[in-house]
């Protein structure tokens, strides 16, 4: 069955009618953030920015029916991913050099079979491909043929007594199908992921393991073919896949949007052109993240951009619409951005005669520690803001930014004059 549209997973931000929780501890973690997030059309969306108590405990909803993947960020990078049946998860662990090595699973059914077919995977591998090796090198007489005898029926009496839900079956055959693709380039995996994205339903998406399913059959699909013009034969590809799963559907929307992501636009502008162009001229709804992968954002030259509300007043200030000037430039930057760091004394320098004109700067950081925050402003005179949620940040995914630092020159009525990356294309248009 193709994924129609429906109704949205995720409302940004809701709890109030939770599906189901997710809460830990995380020891050596107090009072720091944690990053809740689930997949949505096979990308990581952020349902619940918290910070975790004096114990390092957390807690929160998921306000949707979900069966997937749910992962637990840290600002830092380090991660957990955890597998629900739309039933509530819990756990514990310490932060450290590895969160998962430290995991322990409290509540969540599905988690806890997961890990046991993790372990069974591990036996059938052995079973299947060291077993048969070793054997060849000993006679049935001898004592470590007789003990492997003894070991594969033990292995095949513990497959026969287990008996795994649906979406641990499930998730483990893709799992299994990820694995062989990505070291193999036998056509018939392709076919076998195409079964999955023609039949299977939402949660595919929620696996997450769609992005690298369709790398794998695009890949299998070019190293397969005899031709040698990459670009015909990714089109070809491309074309093949769409054509099974429907462009006008969700499904079809997340493959072309996959594909899109991976394949660079500098070295294959025709295609991206190409498709860029078929999703223009597209009629039916098309879903935010191909939207905002083909360039549909709201910040285009002449309109005006989306209002920025502070959670906490910015100078007397808040929100963006608030602050008055005959010109506004809104800058997102970082703390931990190189670049950034190096095109602030720039801005500095630039801001003293903006100012004098009547211009005025809104700087929104993509931080994640408020005291590096604090520490990275001290010296700024403009306006300041940040709701510590890095790229996770709803202000970020509503302006289509993808790289910092980000300059969008705006005027009085609050409508996009230009958008540029660097200070100095702004001082060179003057």
């Amino acid at each position: 069955m193709k994924n129609k549209f429906i109704i949205p997973l995720i409302i940004l931000g809701s709890s109030a009618f939770g599906q189901f929780s997710v809460s830990g501890q995380i020891e050596n973690y107090a009072n720091k953030p944690v990053l809740v997030k689930v997949f949505e059309n096979a990308e990581l969306k952020l349902i619940k920015n918290i910070n975790t108590d004096n114990q390092g405990n957390f807690s929160a909803n998921v306000p949707k029916e979900y069966n997937g993947i749910v992962r637990i960020d840290l600002p830092n990078g380090q991660n957990i991913s955890l597998l629900s049946d739309n039933k509530n998860l819990k756990f514990k662990t310490v932060n450290g050099q590895d969160l998962n090595k430290e995991l322990k699973v409290i509540e969540g059914d599905a988690q806890k079979e997961y890990n046991k077919s993790l372990e069974s995977r591990t036996f059938n591998e052995v079973q299947s491909q060291v077993f048969p090796y070793l054997m060849q090198m000993y006679k049935p007489t001898d004592e470590f043929y007789t003990a492997m005898v003894k070991e594969d029926k033990r292995i095949n009496a513990i497959k026969d007594s287990q008996k795994f839900s649906e979406l641990v079956t499930y998730i483990g055959k893709l799992a299994d199908l990820k694995q062989k693709a990505q070291s193999n380039t036998d056509i018939e995996l392709a076919n076998a992921i195409a079964t999955h994205f023609t039949n299977d339903d939402e949660r595919l998406e929620q696996s997450g393991m769609f992005n690298d399913l369709v790398f794998a059959y695009i890949n299998t699909k070019l190293s397969s073919s005899g031709s040698q013009n990459v670009e015909n034969n990714l089109t070809n590809a491309t074309e093949e896949i769409l054509a099974k799963t429907d462009i006008q559907t969700t499904r079809g929307q997340n493959v072309l949007t996959s594909i899109l992501s991976f394949v660079p636009e500098k070295d294959y502008p025709n295609f991206h052109k190409k498709y860029v162009d078929k999703v223009n001229g597209l009629t039916c709804k098309l879903t935010d993240q191909l939207k905002k992968r083909v360039g549909q954002s709201t910040t285009k030259v002449g309109v005006k951009v989306p209002n920025i509300t502070f959670e906490k007043s910015v100078n007397g200030k808040k929100s963006l619409y608030d602050i008055k000037a005959n010109q506004k430039l809104i800058i997102f930057w970082a703390s931990w951005c190189p670049a950034c760091q190096q095109e602030m004394p720039y801005v500095k320098e630039f801001y003293k005669d903006f100012k004098a004109k009547g211009g005025e700067i809104v700087a929104i950081s993509l931080d994640y520690d408020q005291s590096e925050f604090a520490k990275a402003t001290k010296d700024f005179s403009w306006y300041n803001y940040t709701d510590l949620l890095k790229w996770d940040s709803p202000i970020v995914e509503e302006f289509g930014i993808e790289s910092t630092p980000t300059l969008l020159l705006i005027d009085k009525d609050n409508k996009l004059i230009k958008k540029f990356n660097h200070i100095s294309e702004l001082e060179a248009s003057k």
